[in-house]
C-alpha cells in the first residue's frame, strides 16, 4: 500500500468519511473499465460499482492490508460484476466502444469501414458469449494487461485457475472467430 492510501485509510478509520471518497476516486476509472468489460452495460457497471463501494465502506475493517486498497476494492468490484453477469446471462448487449471504435477518418472507404465494424461486432459478440468468469479473466488480462498473479488476487483464486480460464477463453474466441481474416 502506498503512503497516500495508508494516510487516507488511517484518516477514514479515524472518522473522516471524505478520506474514503478520496480512496475511491483514486481507482474509480480503472475499476469502471474493468467492471464495464465484464457487465457490458454502463448502467449495470455503475450499479455494480455503487454496490462495491458500499460493501467496501461497510467491510473496511476487514481489509488486511496484504495488498493495496485499490486492489482490494477492485477485487470486490470484480466479484460483484461476475455475480451480476451471471444473473443477467440472457441479456446480451454489444458495446462496440469497448473494442476501441473510433470515428472514421474523412474520405475513408465505406466498404472497409463497414467490414471493420462487422468484425468489431463479431469480436464483441464472441467475448459476450464467454462465461462471466472467463470474460472477466480475459478482459483483465487482455485489455487491462494485468498479470496472472494480480488477477488471481482480485478474484480470490489460484494462478492456475486464472491461467486455465484465460486459456479456455482464448480457445473459445479462436474457435468462434476462426472465419475472420
Amino acid at each position: 500500500m502506498n503512503e497516500r492510501e495508508e494516510r487516507l485509510l488511517k484518516a477514514f478509520l479515524d472518522g473522516n468519511e471524505a478520506a474514503f471518497e478520496e480512496l475511491v476516486k483514486d481507482s474509480w476509472e480503472r475499476i469502471y473499465r474493468t467492471v464495464m468489460r465484464i457487465v457490458r452495460n454502463h448502467d449495470d457497471a455503475l450499479d455494480v460499482m455503487q454496490d462495491s463501494f458500499v460493501k467496501a465502506f461497510t467491510r473496511i475493517r476487514s481489509f488486511r492490508r496484504a495488498s493495496s486498497f485499490a486492489t482490494w476494492l477492485t477485487s470486490i468490484a470484480v466479484r460483484e460484476a461476475i455475480n451480476r453477469a451471471q444473473r443477467d446471462r440472457f441479456r446480451r448487449a454489444v458495446s462496440l466502444h469497448l473494442l476501441g471504435k473510433r470515428p472514421s477518418p474523412a474520405g475513408a472507404n465505406p466498404d472497409a469501414l463497414a467490414e471493420r465494424s462487422a468484425i468489431r461486432e463479431r469480436v464483441a459478440q464472441a467475448i459476450e458469449a464467454l462465461p462471466p468468469v472467463q470474460r472477466a479473466v480475459f478482459t483483465m488480462r487482455f485489455y487491462e494487461e494485468l498479470k496472472v498473479r494480480e488477477i488471481a488476487e482480485l478474484l480470490g483464486s489460484s494462478e492456475g485457475a486464472v491461467k486455465a480460464s484465460y486459456f479456455h477463453a482464448v480457445r473459445k474466441l479462436r474457435r468462434n472467430l476462426s472465419g475472420l481474416r
